[in-house]
């Protein structure tokens, strides 16, 4: 099945600062080997992206590679992170074919603790090391280039994310310490008026979506389906600039890609114009002026989910869609599989601890999340050959979770988050079958599929 995030990158291909378009090239040729290690350096300091291969120099596509697998084969790309590059890093190649060419998609994780150096020189041509020279960091600019770094503002945001790196570490080795009891859910309504208000206006509008198109569904989407919704919280009302918000929205999304890839992540932006993301404004919510960035693929999408989200400037954020098990060909029945909500809630979690990074003075997150649809619905795995889950038929049908949590607690242990989160929605299910943090711990590695 064909990664729907990856064949938007092949679909309307546009170069950006975390993504690099490449021609046809032998990656196994000592120049374009250096050469590669540079965008690789500089695509991993700038924070993650992808270098996308089988495109000529304006942006048409190439003739059909013969051999393109075996090509651009991953031990290739390994290869010239081992040689050139410091310290060592995974990439990931993955394959989507488009118009009848199969591009190689080689992606690139954000760097950690330390930024990427060149550790060694490229072949010499006419005297001097060409592709990249030893010492040398680079990073990506805004034209956009793989450069070695020089400007104050680009030095700034790699520090940054350095000292992020650092920090997630450091919390996350005194996770215990921060696992005080802090968590509780928003009971005054004073306290939660605002995501709630934020929650129930993205509901009215997707219900008022569904009603104005013909919707297909397994289930009806009304009643079937998963809301999340957070909000960040600190001791100044914080904001981002609206203008800056569409390139937050990406890196966020590359951000979530360290504990989370499976090829359909919850705020991917799409670049196909019908189901883009849009600014706009809602006239139920407390300013009617107020603009953010929604995304709808309810209508006309070719994706096969019924996604629908905003983000505001201010740190809200809320998404709906439909059940995955609703979207199996064999969705006889309603099923729960524990497994894809875990995920999703991990994600989710991800989300907002990336998001309240791009802002100053989070203290907390908010988060809302309910499901609506449980009745019927019964315990199985959509993937019985890895995992199991005893059969139980859900006790209500609809569940609504509120809990608060330090921004530091998001960041130092997020499993416990997520087990928290989650907990309320296994007892609907299984009463007897407690979930821990260490159920949640074993399954992470799961959450991200070969080759996405």
């Amino acid at each position: 099945m064909a990664n729907l995030e990856l064949q938007d990158l092949i679909t309307t291909p546009t170069e950006r600062e975390e993504l690099e378009l490449k021609s046809w090239m032998d990656v196994t040729e000592n120049v374009n080997k250096a050469k590669l290690a540079r965008h690789i350096a500089a695509i991993a300091n700038h924070g993650g992206g992808h270098i996308v291969f089988g495109f000529n120099d304006d942006g048409t596509r190439c003739e059909p590679h013969a051999c393109a697998r075996t090509a651009y084969a991953q031990d290739n790309f390994a290869a010239i992170i081992k040689k050139y590059l410091r310290p060592k890093f995974q990439c990931t190649v993955h394959f989507e074919e488009k118009d009848g060419v199969l591009h190689p998609i080689l992606w690139i994780p954000s760097h950690g603790i330390s930024p990427i150096i060149a550790e060694t020189n490229g072949p010499e041509v006419k005297g001097k090391p060409e592709g990249v020279v030893s010492g040398q960091i680079y990073i990506r600019s805004p034209q956009p280039e793989s450069v070695s770094i020089g400007e104050t503002d680009l030095w700034d945001k790699l520090i940054n994310r350095c000292v992020l790196a650092r920090r997630d570490e450091l919390l996350s080795q005194f996770s215990s310490i921060l696992s005080v009891a802090n968590i509780a859910p928003s009971d005054k309504e004073d306290k939660t008026a605002t995501l709630k208000q934020w929650h129930d206006a993205l509901r009215t509008a997707f219900l008022k979506e569904i009603r104005s198109k013909n919707i297909s569904a397994t289930y009806p989407l009304a009643d079937n389906n998963v809301q999340f919704s957070y909000m960040l919280k600190g001791t100044n009302k914080a904001s981002v600039e609206l203008d800056d918000l569409l390139n937050i929205v990406r890196r966020v999304n590359g951000a979530v890609r360290d504990t989370v890839r499976y090829g359909w992540s919850m705020f991917h932006l799409f670049t196909r114009p019908e189901i883009a993301p849009c600014f706009t404004t809602d006239p139920t919510i407390e300013d009617r002026d107020f603009v953010f960035l929604q995304t709808s693929l309810l209508d006309n999408s070719r994706v096969g989910a019924a996604d629908f989200w905003r983000i505001s400037p201010d740190g809200r954020v809320s998404l709906i869609r439909d059940f995955h098990e609703d979207r199996y060909e064999n969705a006889k029945e309603k099923v729960f599989d524990p497994w894809l909500h875990i995920r999703d809630i991990t994600e989710f979690v991800r989300h907002a601890r990336a998001f309240a990074e791009e802002f100053q003075g989070i203290e907390k997150i908010e988060f809302r999340i309910e499901w609506r649809g449980l009745d019927s619905r019964r315990t199985r795995s959509t993937n019985p050959a890895q995992r199991y889950y005893p059969e139980a038929q859900s006790s209500v049908g609809q569940r609504t979770v509120t809990l608060s949590f330090p921004l530091a607690e998001v960041i130092g242990n997020s499993p416990r988050v997520v087990t928290n989160l989650y907990a309320p929605i296994h007892r609907m299910f299984l009463p007897h079958e407690k979930i821990t943090e260490e159920d949640v711990l074993g399954i992470l590695p799961d959450f991200i599929a070969q080759g996405f």
